[in-house]
């Protein structure tokens, strides 16, 4: 019996033995390549410096100190526009207008909208140039302007409104050249 117990714990212990046992399996290629590289790590490319992110424009505050007093410049030059345009002084009238602005409506597209927009209201009048557009769009719709209401868009362009029906219609698109305001178009802004 000693003989079988002396088989039975050498069985037992060479079972053990053999299912711990781990087979070592051979490196293969890409587990070479990859100690290789781990080992001789290739240089980072070096770091692209981002772009500078560029500053964002300052926003323009309007104080009611600034709004006051640009309200009453504006009323001023509506004032006079309203003398101007009453009288038909088609050259005073030129010098409160931006360059843009003359010629955008010396545009011959645009003198014909407006001949087309008279022609379409039953009027038969061709207007064929800007002394025309001042004297039969101009004189008719800005010659007793009122100023309800001005809007910055920046500190160098402003929206000026008249109340119509209890609605608010843009005046002017006005813009101020070398501390003057003149007759614009309207700001992209």
């Amino acid at each position: 019996m000693k003989k079988r117990i002396t088989a039975i714990i050498c069985f037992i212990i060479i079972f053990f033995s053999l299912t711990m046992c781990t087979t070592v399996k051979p490196e293969s290629e890409t587990e070479d390549k990859a100690v290789t590289e781990t080992t001789h790590p290739q240089p980072e490319p070096e770091p692209v410096a981002a772009p500078e992110p560029e500053p964002e424009p300052e926003e323009f505050i309007v104080t009611e100190e600034l709004y006051v007093e640009t309200f009453e410049d504006i009323q001023g030059i509506i004032d006079n526009l309203n003398g101007i345009i009453a009288s038909k002084e088609y050259d005073l009238w030129l010098t409160y207008l931006t360059d843009d602005y003359i010629e955008y409506y010396s545009d011959p597209e645009q003198l014909s909208y407006w001949s087309e927009l008279y022609k379409q209201r039953g009027y038969n009048q061709r207007i064929n140039d800007l002394n025309d557009y001042f004297e039969y769009v101009v004189v008719l719709s800005r010659q007793n302007a009122v100023l309800d209401e001005i809007n910055f868009t920046d500190s160098t362009h402003i929206t000026a409104y008249t109340e119509i029906k209890g609605k608010l219609s843009v005046l002017y698109y006005l813009e101020k050249h070398e501390n003057e305001w003149k007759i614009g178009l309207k700001s992209e802004n």
